[in-house]
């Protein structure tokens, strides 16, 4: 765990020390943190080196409040500070909103996104909106935070992991997840999804109700070469839910996309319906 100084605001953040190769990893909404990936940084191989950040606890708030466009320019000065050579950011949910939002408005700072069970707006998510509701209604009461987060899941995490899971997110502020969230409802990049040039890889978990597939179908659409990892067994959360498949699609998506260091043999293999390239899982 290190931390740094932006903008007078304390940013606190998981790093895992590896090789030349730079990856970001950021947390979702509703008072997620940087634990969601530490099974996943373990799990790089060490041409890589990790960082996850922390926005909900821990790091102090952004000078223009919580919101996705403070978090995405806390990437960037993030990346900057850090002297990272053009990294890849990885945003599960609202972090992948945050990671689109970077790569728009820091194009010379990023080098490839990897868009986890996220969009690019929320015209269509009303999941979205009645947990947000739910929030609202219930505070920081525990039950509202079981009932809201029990909908990250289709297959069970790790255990132990969602009982740590409420215990972090009852420690971050209530009115910092509801603002985030409210900004989250109102952000809508999808006009502006041509103009992300990076190598691209979406994550979509077959049995997600609130990012649908029309979700991950709109990001392939609006991002060039975009790629699709789908995963069948997995609900909201598959670097929890099916993490084999999940880090599977990503080092390969890592090394033969954004860094090539080796053939892809599979390459080669289409998603069916959508005539792009997967990685078959």
């Amino acid at each position: 765990m290190a931390n740094i100084v932006i903008e007078n605001a304390r940013v606190d953040y998981d790093v895992r020390e590896g090789g030349e190769y730079p990856i970001v990893f950021l947390h979702g909404g509703f008072g997620s943190s940087s634990e969601l990936w530490a099974r996943s940084m373990a799990a790089l191989p060490d041409r890589y080196t990790a960082y996850a950040l922390n926005n909900f606890i821990r790091s102090d708030p952004p000078p223009a409040g919580y919101n996705v466009c403070a978090f995405a320019h806390r990437v960037g000065a993030f990346v900057r500070k850090l002297g990272l050579a053009r990294p890849v950011i990885a945003g599960h949910s609202m972090g992948g909103v945050v990671c689109q939002l970077a790569a728009l408005e820091y194009p010379d700072l990023i080098g490839g996104l990897v868009l986890v069970c996220t969009g690019a707006s929320m015209r269509n998510h009303d999941l979205g909106r009645r947990l947000l509701d739910q929030m609202k209604r219930g505070g920081m009461a525990e039950e509202t935070i079981r009932a809201v987060s029990s909908h990250w899941f289709h297959r069970p995490p790790p255990a132990g992991f969602f009982d740590q899971y409420v215990a972090r997110a009852k420690s971050a502020s209530w009115q910092a997840i509801i603002d985030v969230q409210e900004s989250l409802i109102a952000t809508d990049v999808e006009d502006r999804l041509h103009e992300i040039k990076v190598p691209t890889l979406v994550v979509y978990g077959a049995h997600d109700t609130g990012r649908t597939f029309d979700h991950a179908e709109t990001l392939l659409r609006g991002i060039a070469g975009s790629r699709l990892a789908a995963m069948r067994d997995s609900g909201h959360s598959p670097m929890l839910e099916t993490p084999e498949e999940f880090d599977a699609a990503l080092h390969h998506f890592l090394a033969n996309h954004v860094w090539p260091e080796r053939h892809a043999p599979n390459d080669h293999l289409m998603n069916a319906g959508t005539g792009r390239r997967a990685w078959r899982l």
